[in-house]
């Protein structure tokens, strides 16, 4: 018999009335709610579900389609570990890998052996890169994206300019604090300055340090400040650090009393990109560089490059994907050095205009923000109708010149921006047909690669000298080559960070890099080999007239003996 209806049953009672059902007259029955079924409950009924739709035997075969392609995979990425080549730099992140480590049996006791083996596997397994990749992908979809506006904590892209292999250079003559300064002076003996012989000579100065610095590589970055597919570095400062800079430079000119020095300090794209909701993010880089032009001698000429680019600014002077600034930024900083030194800029119209397209630079290295790669760089250089002739002089090798041109045509992404110099070396030597006896050297960073190819066009010789690499007493060098201009251009992170610092301090009376060996000539076996003859001396190697020649040192006189006092025999009677 088909059961009725029992939602019939039930008469709706307002006042709580008798609902038909038995029981007592106005109270209701509370409704329990059904308990949430707990995860593990969950899970039992879903395999439940699944045994009931397929049948058990295809089950069997799903688990073991399963387990065979995740063997498999495992498989092919220990086979590829072992076999394929593997990537020794990571052109995403802008580093070197890990390499394999040397077996020592101190090492395997110790338990390096076995970190750095797996630190080796873990940062060189296939699709490394494609991976990296995705995983910044997906951690950038975690949270939340304000205006635009993305913070990274690490340090940005100035960083890059800081080799892994950092190491200063022997300074023989550190410089000596600036007067009036709180900052520590300690003679190389360890005493302070105030105890210090006054008629010690220039070797024997005091070395100038930063407050709270423990030597190692540092930078003021404060972050990476990511807006509208634009990446920035957050500057921070420490005007002491300015100072020291500023000193260094006033060594310079009391060094070298005879050389124009020009001071041009480069500021980055956070300076004038930044919006003003979020400006007190980022130091005043324009005061910055004020206060240290204000501790410099009067003698040493200003650069106004900040005032060039900030009228300019609606215009293409910085790469959003790299901490660099562009071929045109370059440019009219050019123009504020040609108004310090007397020179009339040559005009743009009149130069050759290349382009480099598709450029991802280091910041997105760094950042991995997907919105770069929406607007990719490009490189705009410029070649000029005047004939040049230049070589280098590779790091390790300083007394072999090697032919060079200013412009790495070949360089594509992500290191586009080398087509300025190829690049970072020592020194680079360019002759021009100008003869107006005007010769000029460049102390820089990366930051100066554009900018100092545009000299060719008013020096009868362009010297350009990376102040981490150079292996020459600076000092010495620009005496012996005859230079009378000298120009310091670095970005306003650089004359902030210690280690350029020091790297520019370390330069003038730096230890001489060695003249390299003769190298044994080897006898042609179809000829017979000559005695050589007891006149014969040997070959002096062939090295580069303008490359810096150690004066010789002269001998040691030798000590003076005091004369020998003769005793006289008195005379014989014969």
């Amino acid at each position: 018999m088909r059961k009725k209806n029992k939602a019939k049953q039930f008469r709706y009672a307002p006042n709580g009335g008798n609902t038909g059902k038995t029981g007592s007259p106005g109270r209701k029955k509370a409704s329990k709610k059904p308990a949430r079924p707990t995860a593990e409950e969950e899970i039992e009924r879903y395999y439940e579900l699944v045994h009931l739709k397929v049948p058990g035997k295809s089950l069997n075969r799903i688990s073991a389609l399963n387990a065979m392609v995740l063997c498999g995979m495992l498989a092919a990425f220990c086979i590829g570990s072992f076999a394929l080549e593997k990537p020794v730099f990571s052109q995403i992140e802008k580093r070197d890998l890990a390499k394999m480590p040397e077996f020592s049996a101190a090492s395997l006791f110790k338990g390096s052996l076995t970190r750095d083996i797996e630190t080796y596997f873990a940062d060189t397994f296939p699709l490394r890169e494609w991976l990296v990749t995705l995983s910044a992908v997906v951690d950038e979809s975690r949270g939340i994206r304000m205006d635009d506006v993305r913070i990274v904590q690490p340090p940005g892209g100035e960083v890059q300019d800081i080799p892994a292999d950092a190491s200063l250079p022997e300074n023989k003559n550190p410089t000596q604090p600036p007067s009036g300064s709180n900052l520590p002076a300690v003679s190389p003996n360890g005493s302070s300055s105030e105890d210090s012989d006054s008629e010690s000579s220039s070797s024997q100065a005091p070395t100038l340090e930063p407050p709270e610095d423990d030597g190692e590589p540092t930078t003021v970055s404060n972050g990476i400040f990511v807006y509208k597919g634009m990446a920035m570095s957050l500057f921070g400062t420490s005007y002491s650090n300015g100072e020291w800079y500023a000193e260094v430079l006033n060594t310079y000119h009391r060094e070298l009393p005879t050389v124009q020095i020009y001071n041009m300090i480069i500021p980055t794209a956070s300076e004038f990109y930044i919006p003003k909701k979020y400006a007190d993010m980022s130091a005043s880089q324009k005061d910055a560089i004020d206060h240290i032009y204000s501790k410099e001698d009067a003698s040493i000429k200003k650069v106004d490059a900040w005032s060039k680019l900030v009228e300019n600014r609606d215009k293409y002077l910085y790469f959003r994907t790299d901490h660099h600034w562009t071929g045109l930024g370059a440019y009219y900083a050019y123009t504020a050095f040609c108004e310090q030194a007397g020179l009339e800029p040559i005009r743009l119209e009149d130069c050759e205009t290349r382009r480099l397209d598709n450029f991802i630079g280091t910041m997105y290295a760094q950042t991995q923000d997907s919105t770069l790669l929406q607007t990719p760089d490009y490189v705009d250089y410029y070649i000029f109708p005047q004939e040049y002739e230049a070589v280098r002089y590779d790091r390790g090798d300083p007394y072999t010149a090697k032919e060079h041109s200013l412009w790495g045509e070949y360089a594509v992404s992500p290191n586009c921006y080398s087509v300025f110099l190829h690049g970072d070396f020592p020194l680079i030597k360019a002759t021009t047909n100008i003869k107006n006896g005007r010769k000029i050297l460049v102390v820089k960073e990366s930051f100066g690669n554009a900018f100092a190819p545009f000299l060719i066009n008013h020096y009868e010789e362009v010297y350009v000298v990376d102040q981490r690499y150079f292996e020459f007493p600076l000092v010495d060098f620009i005496k012996q080559n005859g230079i009378n201009e000298l120009v310091f251009a670095n970005n306003s992170f650089a004359v902030f960070t210690p280690y350029h610092i020091r790297c520019i301090d370390g330069l003038r009376h730096q230890a001489l890099y060695p003249l390299p060996a003769p190298a044994p000539a080897e006898p042609d076996p179809q000829e017979i080999p000559e005695e050589p003859s007891e006149s014969s001396e040997p070959e002096e190697p062939v090295v580069d007239a303008m490359a810096y020649q150690p004066e010789p040192e002269p001998e040691p006189e030798p000590p003076k003996q005091p004369p020998k006092r003769v005793k006289r025999m008195p005379p014989r009677d014969d």
